[in-house]
């Protein structure tokens, strides 16, 4: 019963009628917003609270040339670009890493993430490291400043915008110049054996005793536990290491000062390297003082006030990408061998479907029935009655006597069976020479049909 409803239930019109269905109410329930693209990652096409393209209009508006690069790292780079490349989904090779430290090298600025073991961590010699998700607090760091023959031509242009501001709304701009009671020194940074006793111990009351001994500005204490993560140099960092922001890390219970971002000479260059890149994330630009960081690092990695702001887009996703099907599709169309191996696939196709075409319909299939027990039985006695087969016939009436009281005698042939049997029981001793006498020599019709009444009765007695 159960078959019989799951083969109703399989019937071409019901199957179809419910993937009708099934697609109908997935195109009425199916939200038709698009996401953003590349949503959910630190890309500058992303609108999300996890993307950093509030950092790529804003500085648009500050007068930076910004672009968007989806094309692998390779070649000669240029060095009067600041790149910016922040946890990319596709981890850069090792080959992208050198030509982007090589235009570093030359003079371009860096703003990067060190993922553990990534070649650009194994590269700058530091990994981002010890991760807390409920963020460590800001005790110390420096805000940034622009080299020196950068910034005349920046603070003109941020003059240029706050003028234009100004005149837009008629309400003076906020000042996107740097505030001189800020600390901008190595006078920001503070160690922990100077700030803190023993009894002291923890982050909580070191990020307390250091604020108080450390002067910080107001706009790096405002990442205090908005940073996750800080930095594990592999090897001394060098001495004109700028440390923008310095948190309490907790590592095995024990609290320490560490990086949480830092800027270092490369050659010509500059490199900015964040702990945490969310610090640069849409969800942090809310407020105001939140803003000014982002800012400040594009205007110390850049070789000019001019350069250009790169956000690397590769490795979050878009572009031109290897795949084995495009791989597939331009081996088959732009190469000579390629388009010739196509076309004898398709001549081979067109060959089979000539070949595979019948214009006569085939004829249909014999069916040949089996025969019924009362079928072959009727067929079998007509068969041997035509043929005059007595012998054959008796033989096989002998067998299925011995086929069925076969307790008798088990060994021997039917003959030697018929004789135990009349030794057994005297009675049946003319009936058992009949029946051997029909296996042996021909009989008339009116004989043989007298054999049935031999045969009934050796059964009747083999049976009491």
């Amino acid at each position: 019963m159960a078959d019989r409803l799951l083969d109703r239930l399989l019937t071409p019109k019901i199957v179809f009628a419910t993937l009708a269905v099934i697609v109908i109410l997935a195109s009425i329930l199916v939200p038709n917003d698009e996401p953003d693209e590349a949503s959910g990652t630190l890309s500058s096409l992303s609108y999300e609270r996890s993307g950093v393209r509030g950092w790529y209009e804003g500085a648009q508006r500050l007068g930076w040339t910004v672009k968007r690069r989806e094309t692998r790292l390779s070649g000669a780079l240029s060095d009067s670009a600041v790149y910016v490349l922040l946890a990319p989904e596709i981890e850069p090779t090792a080959s992208e890493v050198g030509a982007l430290l090589g235009a570093v090298r030359r003079g371009a600025g860096l703003i990067v993430s060190a993922e553990r073991r990534s070649p650009l961590a194994d590269s700058l010699h530091l990994y981002s490291d010890d991760f807390q998700y409920s963020g460590y607090p800001v005790v110390g760091g420096t805000m940034p400043m622009p080299r020196a023959d950068a910034a005349a031509s920046i603070a003109a242009i941020d003059s240029e915008v706050a003028a234009d501001t100004a005149s837009a709304t008629g309400q003076p701009a906020d000042s996107a110049g740097y505030d001189p009671d800020e600390p901008t020194g190595d006078s920001a940074l503070v160690s922990l054996d100077s700030a803190v006793a023993r009894n002291e111990a923890t982050r909580d009351s070191l990020a307390r005793v250091l604020r108080r001994r450390a002067r910080i500005s107001p706009t790096l204490a405002a990442y205090s536990y908005h940073v996750h993560a800080a930095l594990t140099a592999t090897r001394p960092l060098p001495r004109d290491t700028v440390h923008f922001l310095t948190v309490v890390a907790v590592s095995r219970m024990i609290p320490s000062v560490k990086p949480a971002a830092i800027g270092l000479p490369f050659g010509a260059g500059r490199v900015v390297v964040l702990a945490d890149p969310g610090i640069v994330r849409n969800a942090l630009l809310d407020e105001h003082r939140l803003v000014v960081l982002p800012q400040r690092l594009l205007e110390w990695s850049a070789p000019a006030a001019s350069a250009r702001v790169i956000f690397d887009e590769y490795h979050h996703g878009l572009g031109r990408h290897g795949s084995m099907t495009a791989a597939v599709r331009r081996a088959l169309t732009d190469t000579n061998v390629g388009r010739a191996g196509l076309q004898v696939m398709l001549a081979g196709l067109v060959l089979l479907t000539a070949l595979g075409a019948r214009p006569i319909p085939p004829r249909p299939r014999m069916r040949l029935e089996r025969r019924s027990p009362l079928e072959h039985v009727g067929a079998l006695s007509r068969a041997y009655m035509q043929k005059g087969a007595t012998r054959l016939a008796a033989r096989r009436l002998v067998h299925g006597i011995r086929r069925r009281h076969g307790t008798v005698a088990r060994s021997g042939d039917d003959e030697t069976w018929l004789r135990r049997v009349a030794d057994r029981y005297p009675a049946l001793k003319p009936n058992v020479e009949r029946l051997i006498a029909a296996t042996q020599l021909p009989v008339s019709p009116r004989d043989f049909t007298l054999l049935a009444d031999d045969i009934d009765t050796i059964e009747r007695t083999l049976r009491t």
